[in-house]
């Protein structure tokens, strides 16, 4: 094949990768979080804006409890971010709702500190 043939297949193909990108961004939707259904929505993808109560650090874990309506307890893995983290920081978190020993919590897979 001709390199100008290969040039336009290439553009075709990126141009439709970015369309459909596009589509499937604004079709997803993430639940924001409501703390007295919280054991509705195990197993689901959430958001949570509230402030830092407590801060717990054990490592390449940290334990965060954040003060909303109520207070829901937030487990980071290993992030860099959450060292920069400090009591009475108003933070927005997308996770999932997951239930350990009773008790539900949301597990952050992204955390993005509101000024």
């Amino acid at each position: 094949m001709k390199e100008n043939t290969l040039l336009k297949i290439a553009l075709i193909c990126s141009l439709l990768g970015l369309f459909i990108l596009y589509f499937i961004s604004t079709v997803i939707e993430i639940k924001d979080y409501k703390p007295n259904v919280l054991s509705n929505n195990v197993g689901d993808e959430v958001k949570l804006q509230g402030k830092v109560a407590k801060i717990t650090d054990k490592g390449n874990v940290v334990f965060l409890q954040i003060s909303q309506q109520a207070t829901v307890d937030v487990v980071i893995f290993s992030d860099e971010n959450s060292t920069k983290l400090r009591n009475g920081d108003t933070v927005e978190i997308f996770g999932k709702v997951q239930s350990y020993n009773g008790k539900d919590e949301i597990i952050a897979e992204k955390i993005r500190v509101i000024k």
